[in-house]
C-alpha cells in the first residue's frame, strides 16, 4: 500500500526552490520515514549562521539528516549525512542506504511527516 503523498518528482521539487512562502506551497524543511528511520530535508544550514561553501566552491543549498538515535543523542537531536548546491545535486544523492534520493522520496513506502 503507498503511504507517500507526492505522485510526481516535481510535485517535491516545486515545494522546495529555497523560498519560505506556506501560502504557495513552498517550504523549508521535511521532516520523513523511510525505512524504520526518521531524516530531515532541510533549506540552508540548520544549526550555523551561515551556510556552507562546498569543496566546489558553491553554497550548499540543502542538507539531508538522519534524527540522532537514542545511542547517538547529541545537542542538535540530526546527524548530518550530506550537504548539496542545487535541486539535482540533491536528487542524485545516495547518502541514504546507498540509493538516489529521487527514488527515496518517490518511493512508495516513504511517508511524509511534516513540511515547515
Amino acid at each position: 500500500m503507498r503511504v507517500n503523498e507526492y505522485n510526481a518528482l516535481d510535485e517535491f521539487t516545486n515545494e522546495y526552490i529555497g523560498i519560505w512562502n506556506p501560502s504557495e506551497g513552498h517550504w523549508y524543511g521535511l521532516d520523513f520515514k523511510y525505512g524504520n528511520t526518521v531524516y530531515r530535508l532541510h533549506t540552508g544550514s540548520m544549526y550555523n549562521a551561515t551556510n556552507t561553501v562546498l569543496i566546489d566552491g558553491r553554497t550548499a543549498i540543502y542538507g539531508l539528516y538522519q534524527v540522532a538515535n537514542n545511542n547517538d543523542v547529541n545537542a542538535e537531536g540530526y546527524v548530518l549525512l550530506g550537504e548539496y548546491a542545487d535541486m539535482n545535486d540533491l536528487l542524485e544523492s545516495s547518502v541514504i542506504g546507498n540509493r538516489k534520493f529521487k527514488d527515496i522520496i518517490m518511493d512508495d513506502t516513504t511517508e511524509i511527516l511534516g513540511k515547515d
